[in-house]
């Protein structure tokens, strides 16, 4: 079973903000955040589907950022780290200067349940559920999450910056997004027998990791125009 990846082919109809990410935090696996390309979307699209995702009215003056993000994973150890297929993944935003953050997306864990019996039948861990990072490797390209080395992820979310029905105006300040994904959808039991029947194969990897932070500038006039609805669910 693979999971869903977000691909999204966007047409840049606004200004290009600035973006950078923080130096990445030492662990086991980290993940380096980076932007896509960007669009400041007007509100009256006459979609349901677009309102619902960018959480606006049909104001036909409110703004949203669609920002398409990039994940790539790191490992930092010296064996090969597997991580389970399903995750859980929430992404959540702070305005500079203000306490308190907002969850963008928040998604429920993806790729399947695993049980104890199955996964101690399997011959390694590359028969199985697993996305493989090499020791020391990160990946240029993004695939599905099955090849071999090849550990990099895309998302997307949705951030309303002008909501004149709310008072909600983010024109002019910098925010950062951090994303969070749970790999801990086998227990810790089942990983301890896994880990000593393929300790020869590398480590299975199954904790929480939380992304470096992207640090955008939202400019006090952005670019807009009507934006064409992603082809994705709205998030849960």
């Amino acid at each position: 079973m693979k999971p869903a990846t977000f691909l999204l082919l966007l047409v840049v109809c606004g200004a290009v903000m600035h973006a950078q990410t923080s130096a990445a935090p030492t662990s086991d696996v980290t993940i380096a955040l980076s932007a896509g390309k960007l669009e400041y979307c007007l509100g009256a699209s006459g979609s349901p589907v677009y309102s619902q995702l960018f959480k606006l009215g049909q104001g036909p003056d409110d703004i949203a950022l669609r920002l398409p993000l990039k994940l790539r994973y790191e490992n930092r150890r010296s064996e090969t780290i597997f991580l389970p297929f399903a995750f859980s993944s929430l992404t959540r935003m702070t305005v500079v200067g203000q306490s308190g953050s907002t969850i963008l997306r928040n998604s429920g864990r993806s790729g399947g349940n695993f049980d104890e019996k199955s996964l101690m039948a399997l011959s390694s861990p590359e028969a199985g559920p697993f996305l493989t990072v090499g020791a020391g490797n990160t990946a240029p390209k993004l695939s599905v999450l099955k090849f071999k080395d090849t550990v990099e992820d895309e998302d997307f979310v949705a951030i309303p910056v002008l909501v004149r029905s709310s008072g909600l105006d983010l024109l002019g300040k910098t925010v950062q997004i951090v994303t969070t994904r749970d790999f801990g959808s086998i227990p810790p039991s089942v990983v301890q027998k896994l880990n000593e029947k393929w300790k020869n194969y590398g480590t299975v990897w199954a904790r929480v990791v939380e992304s470096d932070t992207l640090t955008i500038h939202i400019p006090q006039a952005p670019l807009t125009g009507n934006c064409t609805p992603p082809s994705i669910s709205p998030p849960q």
